[in-house]
Formats: structure tokens, C-alpha cells, sequence
């Protein structure tokens, strides 16, 4: 119940008129959006009833789809194509530095669905759509069973994050932000980062790179995938500024110092 209080604290807000420092009376912060806010407050409650079965379901696969899709990950299907681990690396570490994701960790059924949308075109990548489209359902399965299967490599992302864009950083994914009505990050994807299985990735540890690239894209319309709605919802507000900060404190999170 902790994850929707930032909700619940907000719709109590609505009805509450906001003073300024001469003890003034000025409109409510957000009282025209109260309805949006109830909204937000039930999806969250609704994802905390959910996510206990949700991270019971196994996700890994079998030691026979782990062995498959290492090899599939390792040796290109396509002709004049780079295997998988030419860009996400061999140990799922990924490439921080140019924002190619870390896989190593990831739910494997989310890993196949994005590999899904891929193939079928639900998401955009000029550079992964051949990819998903190489790959055949049983394969899919398999390469994500790989990569999930691995472990979180020890290689934090260099990104040289201030002191101040950290404090910003933790404040928007943890409380999220008041005066834009964006919901805390924490929310979905964890006071620690971690994610819900299939629900909401595993955001500890991500390039500050990629998480940038994904949070503009929402914030610049793109859908991403049929569940990017909420997300583009909540970057609309973000600031460059913001983008940076809320990605930089992601990318540290988990890493010991």
C-alpha cells in the first residue's frame, strides 16, 4: 500500500487550496485533474494486488531454451547480419555508452514480447525489427531464456551524474512530481528498480544513455510498444533537464559504491 500514497496524498491535495508565502489563498495545484488522479490511484492499486502473483510465475525457461538461445545469441540466423551479442554482448551486459540495454536480468517474457512487437512491427526499430522477424516463436522464447537467465554484470555505466542531478533524480522517481501531477516512478517499477516479471522492467542498472533515449521518445509521442501510453503520458511534462536526472539516478541504482 506504500507504493500509492504519492496518489492518494495527491487527490487529497485537489481538495485543499494552496497558500503562497503571504499565507494567501491561490487556486489548488491540482484540482481541475482530480478525475485523473482517481484514476491513477486505482492503477496503482490494482498493481500492487497483482504484482505478488506476478512475480511468482516463472520466467527463465528450461536449461534446454537457456542452452538454445545461447547459441542463438551467439551466431547470427541471417546472412550479413551481427549475432546478438555483437551489440548486447555476450553476457547481456549491453553497450552504455552508445544506449544499446543491458538484457542480462530481464524478465524473459518481456524480453520475447518486445521481440514480438518487433517482428510484427508494434514497435519501431529499423535496427531490431530484422531481428524479431529472424527469429520464429519457439527461437524467441529461447534467446530470451538466455539473456535472462544471466547475471547482472558488474560494469555500472560511467556517466559522471552531479550531486544535484541525483537529488533531482531520486526525488521524480521516488515522489515524482507534484506540480506536473507525474506519478512516482517507484510506483511501477519499484522503490529499488527491480520491476514487476512482464509488468514493469527492471530499470537498476540501465544505461543513463538508453533510459534518455526511451523517456524522449515517449515524451516526443512515440508509443514505443501497445503498452507505451501510460509512459508517454507520464514524460510529457519531463524536461531535458529532468530526463537526464531521473535516468542518471536509475543507472546508479543497485551499484555498490
Amino acid at each position: 500500500m506504500l507504493a500509492v500514497m504519492p496518489a492518494l496524498k495527491w487527490m487529497m491535495m485537489s481538495r485543499v487550496a494552496a497558500t503562497d508565502r503571504a499565507g494567501r489563498r491561490v487556486q489548488p495545484i491540482v484540482e481541475d485533474n482530480l478525475k485523473n488522479d482517481v484514476r491513477r490511484f486505482w492503477f496503482a492499486l490494482a498493481f500492487i494486488a497483482i504484482a505478488p502473483c506476478m512475480s511468482a510465475i516463472a520466467a527463465d525457461g528450461t536449461a534446454a531454451d537457456v542452452q538454445a538461445g545461447h547459441i542463438i545469441a551467439i551466431q547470427s540466423l541471417t546472412k550479413g547480419r551481427a549475432a546478438c551479442a555483437a551489440c548486447h554482448m555476450e553476457n547481456g551486459a549491453g553497450q552504455p555508452d552508445v544506449g544499446i540495454p543491458r538484457l542480462a536480468g530481464l524478465d524473459a517474457r518481456l524480453i520475447e514480447e518486445q521481440l514480438r512487437y518487433f517482428a510484427d512491427g508494434e514497435r519501431s526499430s529499423a535496427a531490431m525489427a530484422p531481428y524479431g522477424a529472424a527469429l520464429d516463436d519457439t527461437q524467441r522464447r529461447q534467446v530470451s531464456a538466455y539473456f535472462a537467465s544471466l547475471p547482472i554484470p558488474p560494469e555500472p555505466d560511467r556517466f559522471a551524474a552531479t550531486a544535484a542531478q541525483l537529488s533531482r533524480g531520486r526525488s521524480l522517481y521516488s515522489d515524482g512530481d507534484q506540480r506536473t501531477e507525474m506519478q512516482a516512478c517507484a510506483q511501477c517499477h519499484g522503490v529499488t528498480g527491480l520491476g514487476v516479471g512482464q509488468f514493469s522492467p527492471r530499470l537498476a542498472g540501465q544505461s543513463v544513455a538508453y533510459v534518455a533515449d526511451q523517456l524522449s521518445r515517449w515524451r516526443a509521442g512515440d508509443i514505443r510498444d501497445p503498452k507505451g501510453a501510460f509512459m508517454r503520458a507520464e514524460s510529457r511534462t519531463l524536461s531535458d533537464t529532468d530526463i537526464i536526472a531521473v535516468s542518471a539516478y536509475v543507472a546508479q541504482l543497485g551499484q555498490t559504491p
